[in-house]
């Protein structure tokens, strides 16, 4: 799907909650120009949680097993170098995916894909009615959790058992979910409307959405959990995001940071309108470092470092010790969407050949 069809859709969504509602001045045209930017559709989930539980399995690995030039510090050892490890063929349109509960998790047309991260082979493929390109996925709390598309007829987010590889619940919702996480005991779903959006909060033992609506912004999108908190991109006239309280629901709202990424090494990765990347201290707000990426579409933590994905199709490796690029620069498809971090590497979905590549360590690869 062209950006312009997506933006099309999102078009349709805020037109709709402009009926009930007066849209902040200036936010269509934000959420635009973001949208040609980058490719919404394809934004990857990654919990902050999840990193660092990778981090915490393989560095001690990598910390010896390393290979690959880097730009690094003086006395530290040289950083690991990603290759292609496999290359797992589904169809093409796969869009968002996640990893967890022993599996690589797809979102395909009205289907999830469940692939084995140790062969790299396809272990089942799940139905699931109205998922598709605006679906995201998530995994935690013993379930993988999967919304709907904001034009589905059947709204909502499905439960799927990992150990039976089949939904075992539905838990309706209101018409456009977008974003989904799962972060301090509850799965988090954020709603698009317009002034203002709003994220949801589901309760994992019940199934039912838990407590009021939590306001947001314009536009509210993708949610990043970290540092105590949920950060979720709002979509107003000069960018911002709304920190969350997950125990209380206060909110927040930072101006000027138009959209997180990622959490990790201490701040919140975002990925600003004029390109490249910033780090931004959660605790003060601030801009703390840029690093000159201005091709750069998303960020996820593993290992112990960050890795950028870029609109050329290439995962970049950048040490958060030094905000420097510090390694060659890895090819991942012709048009990589998600990204997402596992015990043994990064994987990323090809949205249109069909393809989820796996890069791993090259010294690891036989």
């Amino acid at each position: 799907m062209e950006h312009d069809q997506i933006a099309a859709r999102i078009r349709v969504v805020l037109d709709r909650e402009a009926a009930r509602h007066q849209l902040s001045p200036g936010a269509w045209p934000r959420i635009e120009r973001r949208l040609r930017r980058r490719a919404w559709r394809q934004t990857a989930i990654v919990t902050a949680c999840l990193a660092l539980a990778a981090a915490a399995t393989v560095t001690t690995y990598l910390w010896h097993e390393m290979s690959g030039p880097a730009v690094s510090h003086r006395g530290q050892r040289p950083a690991p170098q990603l290759v292609l490890a496999s290359r797992t063929h589904l169809a093409p349109g796969i869009t968002h995916l996640a990893t967890g509960h022993g599996g690589v998790w797809v979102i395909g047309n009205g289907v999830i894909y469940r692939v084995d991260p140790a062969s790299a082979r396809t272990v089942t493929t799940i139905p699931i009615p109205g998922t598709g390109d605006w679906s995201h996925i998530a995994t935690g709390a013993g379930a993988v959790w999967v919304t709907t598309g904001i034009e589905a007829g059947h709204v909502g987010v499905y439960r799927i058992d990992p150990r039976l590889n089949r939904v075992t619940a539905f838990i309706r919702l209101p018409p456009d979910p977008i974003d989904i996480t799962v972060a301090f005991g509850h799965v988090w779903v954020s709603e698009p409307r317009s002034g203002p959006g709003i994220v949801l909060r589901i309760e994992p033992r019940t199934n039912r959405v838990s407590g009021p609506p939590i306001r947001a912004d314009t536009g509210t999108g993708q949610i990043v959990a970290g540092f105590g908190a949920l950060w979720v991109t709002n979509g107003d006239a000069n960018g911002s995001v709304t920190r969350i309280n997950p125990a209380t629901g206060a909110t927040r709202t930072l101006v000027n940071i138009p959209d997180v990424n990622a959490a990790g090494a201490g701040s919140l990765w975002v990925i600003p309108n004029h390109g490249g990347i910033q780090r931004v201290d959660p605790a003060t707000d601030q801009v703390t470092a840029t690093i000159g990426l201005p091709d750069a579409v998303r960020v996820v933590f593993w290992a112990g470092w960050a890795w950028a994905e870029d609109t050329h199709g290439r995962i970049i490796r950048i040490d958060p010790a030094s905000n420097r690029v510090a390694a060659r620069a890895v090819p991942a498809g012709t048009s990589p969407g998600s990204i997402a971090a596992g015990p043994n590497g990064l994987w990323v979905a090809d949205y249109a050949t069909g393809d989820l590549l796996h890069l791993a360590v090259a010294s690891a690869v036989k």
